[in-house]
């Protein structure tokens, strides 16, 4: 027999349970049973507290969740701000000129191109923060919508351009009107922005003066009568002159009115200058020449400070057939570019016009073909269909401006 731990009465030596107090015999089965009333209160205290915690967390992130936002504008500029700072957007175009809708002259047949270009800067500062805009920006898409009436224009890919966050270039012509081009640029925060400027294509007037009607026989009567155009005709209106096949001694300057030059031939003769024809001026045509040879001994056959456009012409014998400076941008197409030092020198940092493309021309036997110093954007200049034979040097790119040679001809030496 042994008694009862708890109240004495005596029990079996093998009872574990005292029927007189209704307790247990073994301490740690007592034990336990105090324990476990708290234990399970600490697990409800736990799931409690971990669900007040869940709850808690969820609704944290609830209240830092992001919710995006549209930014429209009507026009060329808007105001945005994220958590990086506060920006300001605005369009231009290639040649600098800002607004919500911008015109550009262009005659019957002609093709004019430019470029919408896209820039961010800080709100407060001023400062570039193309850079840091890159950095939050998802994509972009742009889209031209023509007017009432208008046909419309061209449009290309967006792609990264000089300073500008993004750019994309267009053409148009005298029948394109006016078309809103918009701009959508989704943000990696999940934010839109769109924003938009327009350009009007303005048909030009046009005028035709030939040699048969008006004396142009010589340098000083062909000033002379550039001089009488220039008095009496308006200078939105488009001259276009017919010139003799005679060989021009001495140079010619184009400072206060630009012309459209178409040159001839007869037999062996052609519209020919010996000596450096400038271009200074857009009024706001463009000078143009069309198959017109530059012969020389020397110097330099076309020197442009203003925008010029070459079809079907020759430049021989020059230390640099053409020259665009700044200010320019000199378009070339079917031309020919032989025996010079240089055949065609870009060295032009800003320009009203934009021609990426030289096509059909020809180059052989330069020291240089073409000389790429200066260019006013970093729009890839491109070669479809021009011939490179025997310069010492095909194409001379010191500033690495984007180049595109598919369907170009090289030609050396030893390959004739």
């Amino acid at each position: 027999m042994k008694k009862c731990i708890h109240c004495g009465a005596q029990l079996p030596d093998t009872a574990g349970f005292c029927p007189y107090c209704r307790r247990r015999q073994k301490e740690e089965d007592e034990r336990a049973a105090r324990r476990r009333p708290w234990g399970k209160l600490m697990a409800i205290g736990a799931v409690v507290v971990l669900a007040l915690l869940v709850w808690g967390a969820a609704a944290l992130l609830s209240s830092l969740r992001y919710t995006p936002s549209d930014y429209t504008s009507q026009s060329a500029a808007i105001n945005y701000t994220d958590r990086s700072g506060s920006y300001v957007l605005n369009l231009r175009w290639d040649n600098g000129e800002a607004g919500d809708l911008v015109s550009r002259v262009i005659s019957e047949g002609q093709e004019g191109s430019a470029v919408s270009l896209l820039y961010a800067y800080d709100a407060e500062t001023g400062e570039d923060r193309r850079a840091a805009f890159l950095r939050r920006m998802a994509n972009v898409s742009v889209q031209a919508v023509p007017r009432a009436g208008s046909e419309g224009v061209s449009l290309g890919e967006p792609g990264a351009d000089g300073g500008a966050v993004r750019g994309v270039p267009l053409s148009y012509t005298a029948a394109s009107g006016t078309s809103d081009v918009i701009w959508t640029i989704s943000m990696k925060n999940g934010d839109t922005i769109t924003l938009r400027h327009a350009l009007r294509a303005v048909r030009q007037r046009t005028m035709s003066y030939s040699y048969r009607d008006y004396d142009m026989s010589t340098l000083e009567k062909l000033e002379a009568f550039l001089a009488q155009v220039q008095s009496g005709v308006n200078a939105d209106t488009v001259a276009t002159v017919y010139l003799p096949p005679v060989q021009y001694e001495g140079g010619l300057r184009l400072d206060t009115r630009a012309f459209v030059f178409v040159g001839s031939t007869e037999g062996e003769q052609c519209t020919t200058f010996t000596d450096t024809v400038f271009v200074g001026v857009r009024t706001p045509q463009i000078a143009e020449f069309v198959g017109v040879r530059f012969l020389g001994a020397g110097g330099t056959g076309l020197s442009a400070e203003e925008g010029a456009i070459l079809r079907g012409c020759s430049f021989e014998g020059w230390d640099v057939g053409v020259d665009a400076r700044d200010g320019s941008w000199v378009a070339a197409f079917d031309c020919e570019f032989i025996a010079n030092g240089v055949g065609f020198r870009f060295n032009s940092g800003r320009s009203t016009l934009s021609s990426p493309t030289y096509s059909g021309d020809r180059f052989v036997g330069n020291g240089i073909g073409f000389q790429i110093l200066k260019t006013p954007s970093r729009v890839v200049l491109s070669f479809p269909g021009c011939t490179f034979e025997r310069n010492s040097k095909d194409i001379d790119n010191p500033i690495y401006q984007g180049v595109n040679t598919k369907g170009a001809t090289f030609v050396k030496a030893e390959e004739k």
